[in-house]
């Protein structure tokens, strides 16, 4: 399950931009008229030692967690730097913490001590797709909004319905058929989140297209062959099943080299072995 977890969060990463930046813009109010993507890696396993930290009991009874930091020269990243311990303090203790810094330098320190409240961290927005209104999806013309539908708030009786208006409007909306190939896999890939793949690839198989869902479809038809060939070049079964489900249904050769752990180079010729490049 992890593993699955894991590709489940790469894919939406990667459809992040034409599925969530619209979704954003309509919470907001606002058109974004300027949008930077920043590629860079957060890093997420920093791992800082604190000059002092204690958990602290006062006699009224107040608890805390005391950190103290020494510092004997002016630093300009002072702040964020100690922004960044609250951060990881919080994560491990989930207490109130208190932050003290000893400047031990000579001279005058021109160090900034506070935030300012647009910069300070209180919340964040919660968005629960399984509380949201299908309709918020099926109104809109753009296949990667309204396939967000099947993850939306309806009673289970309905599902059948839902899908079909989603099927129905992509067939509608999409005149081009590797695209329309593309979003069908796609929406076979999101319904696994609500345990229907299999009622959506039925509903796909009915419908008057040129696409080959029995081929196609996520982990109904079996890779028997895909398998056979992987293992013969020395990949492990499961990262064949994992390239060749995942490029199946519309992910993308780096994606899966990052989800897989091969080289862009053994997984093309994976595929075209395979006949699916």
């Amino acid at each position: 399950m992890p593993k699955e977890i894991n590709i489940f969060d790469q894919i939406f990463k990667e459809y992040a931009e034409p599925i969530f930046l619209p979704f954003i813009e309509r919470l907001l109010g606002q058109k974004i008229i300027k949008k930077e993507s920043l590629k860079d890696k957060i890093q997420t396993s920093i791992e800082r030692e604190c000059d002092f930290l204690f958990e602290i009991t006062l006699e009224n009874s107040e608890h805390f967690i005391l950190h103290i930091e020494f510092q004997s020269q002016d630093d300009p990243t002072m702040l964020q730097r100690m922004a960044e311990y609250h951060g990881i303090i919080f994560k491990k203790y989930q207490m109130e913490i208190k932050h003290y810094l000893i400047y031990l330098g000579e001279r005058p320190t021109k160090m900034p001590s506070k935030l300012e409240d647009r910069f300070v961290f209180k919340e964040y927005q919660l968005i629960n797709l399984s509380e949201t209104d299908p309709e918020t999806y099926l109104q809109s013309n753009i296949p990667e909004e309204f396939i967000l539908a099947v993850l939306s708030r309806y009673p289970k009786e309905q599902y059948e319905g839902i899908l079909r208006s989603i099927v129905n409007k992509l067939f509608t909306v999409v005149k081009n058929k590797p695209l329309l190939e593309k979003y069908t896999k796609q929406l076979i890939f999101i319904s696994r989140l609500r345990k229907l793949e299999l009622q959506t690839t039925k509903i796909l198989e009915i419908m008057p297209i040129m696409i080959d869902i029995e081929s196609d479809g996520l982990y109904l038809k079996g890779i028997s062959q895909g398998l056979s060939q992987g293992l013969s070049q020395g990949i492990s079964q499961a990262k064949v099943e994992i390239v060749i489900k995942g490029f199946k249904n519309g992910i993308s050769i780096d994606l899966l080299s990052k989800i897989s752990g091969l080289s862009t180079e053994e997984i093309s010729t994976l595929l075209k072995t395979n006949n699916l490049l």
